[in-house]
């Protein structure tokens, strides 16, 4: 029987890759067993293939014609696989995609969550959407373009009845940023970043209280994300614990001299 705390961590990646994907930017491959996006991007996380539900039977012809479909694309792309959507990894790794494995973490929700900051946490709305965005470029080391591409999705498509995101300020400076998606009773913690000049000062802590108190606030009774090296001990304090790991299969193309 499934973990139903891996169930919340699977579900939610995906909820959020589907809302971004109705964003006019992403063209949606016309698959029914798996989920498929392209843009013209040349980054990864822009195009993607997540929720693959195939049968044992079918699941190395089905991997690699998705994949060959995202490969003859030319850009760098990513699958992300969760414990009840898995490709054949063998069929991954001969295509040249290279594997790096997420502690996908889970926490009860049961009342509010001390910050433990005198940070100012806001929406990123207004001035502060600016400020989010130069706060991931920076806390991620993004290069512009994405930035800019991701900025417009923001805008145009993160709907404020399931996606938040929200600033850490010190004084008028911004320190660090997060993204909460809330789907049903979970709340999925995304896009927590603190550039490296602020860190070690409990931004990433207080802005992940943050995002649990507004699923908190929206009913919600677990918390859910996937973790960096970084981020994992700042998030085990808090109270998440792993309970699945979530594969990422990456491809950039062949590069010439």
């Amino acid at each position: 029987m499934t973990d139903p705390r891996t169930t919340a961590v699977e579900d939610n990646l995906v909820s959020f890759y589907r809302l971004v994907g109705r964003d006019p930017l992403f063209t949606r491959l016309g698959e029914d067993d798996v989920a498929a996006f392209t843009t013209q991007v040349p980054f990864a996380l822009f195009n993607c293939v997540i929720d693959a539900r195939f049968d044992d039977a079918s699941r190395a012809r089905r991997t690699a014609e998705v994949a060959d479909r995202m490969v003859a694309h030319g850009l760098p792309w990513m699958w992300w696989a969760t414990p009840s959507g898995m490709p054949d990894d063998h069929v991954l790794t001969e295509r040249g995609l290279s594997r790096s494995d997420t502690p996908g973490m889970h926490v009860d929700l049961d009342g509010p969550v001390e910050p433990r900051s005198d940070l100012r946490i806001a929406e990123a709305s207004g001035d502060g959407l600016h400020a989010f965005m130069e706060m991931f470029a920076r806390g991620f080391g993004m290069p512009d373009f994405v930035t800019e591409a991701l900025a417009v999705v923001v805008r145009r498509s993160f709907d404020p009845a399931r996606i938040v995101s929200l600033v850490a300020w010190d004084g008028r400076t911004p320190v660090g940023c997060g993204s909460v998606i809330v789907d049903g009773t979970t709340a999925g913690l995304y896009n927590i970043a603190t550039p490296e000049e602020h860190r070690g000062r409990g931004v990433g802590y207080a802005v992940t209280a943050a995002l649990m108190n507004l699923g908190v606030g929206r009913g919600c009774t677990r918390a859910v994300l996937q973790s960096s090296d970084l981020g994992r001990p700042v998030y085990e304090r808090i109270g998440f614990e792993q309970v699945c790991t979530v594969p990422q299969y990456v491809w950039h193309p062949a590069t010439t001299d």
